[in-house]
């Protein structure tokens, strides 16, 4: 819903933005959070839509304790932003383009039709490097570094309003 300039020292990331969500899952340190969907996030695809349309964000670090229901301020690296962006949009089309070039000199050399092998192997190209990015992204995200994390509750599940927070306030 926001974005801050301020940069924790501990983490170096030069640029944060921050959402607000519901704590649905917890497995050991690590939450999933529904979240509301700001302009802000709706297009970075770091999250998964749940059966019922909402925004899911898996695999949250949690640094200050929360429980089922707690309303929490998640902090997500600018940085994951830009490489989701990348990973979704540049590296497929990418392989779109190197698979239609790859095609194309192919279907020449065994006698099909360059644009008919050019666009299939173009498109299955793209489906591969959209695979990879896939998988790719489990291993950044596990790395820690741009992993998203709790920075507060701003209310508990049943139990009122909570003050705890990982980083020190303004």
């Amino acid at each position: 819903r926001r974005c801050r300039e301020r940069t924790p020292e501990a983490q170096g990331w030069a640029r944060l933005m921050i959402e607000r969500g519901t704590v649905v899952a917890i497995r050991g340190a690590a939450i999933d959070v529904v979240l509301g969907g700001s302009a802000t996030c709706a297009g970075c695809n770091a999250c998964r839509a749940s059966e019922s349309g909402e925004l899911l964000l898996r695999d949250i670090v949690d640094s200050v304790g929360v429980t089922l229901g707690d309303e929490v301020d998640i902090l997500i690296p600018d940085s994951l932003r830009m490489k989701a962006a990348l990973a979704v949009y540049v590296v497929p089309l990418a392989g779109l383009v190197i698979g239609y070039l790859a095609g194309f000199l192919l279907g020449r050399q065994i006698g099909l039709d360059p644009d008919v092998a050019g666009a299939i192997v173009g498109v299955l190209a793209a489906t591969a490097a959209l695979a990879g990015t896939r998988v790719a992204e489990r291993d950044v995200l596990r790395g820690g570094r741009f992993a998203p994390r709790v920075h507060a509750i701003i209310s508990r599940g049943s139990d009122g309003f909570s003050a705890a927070s990982d980083v020190d306030s303004d």
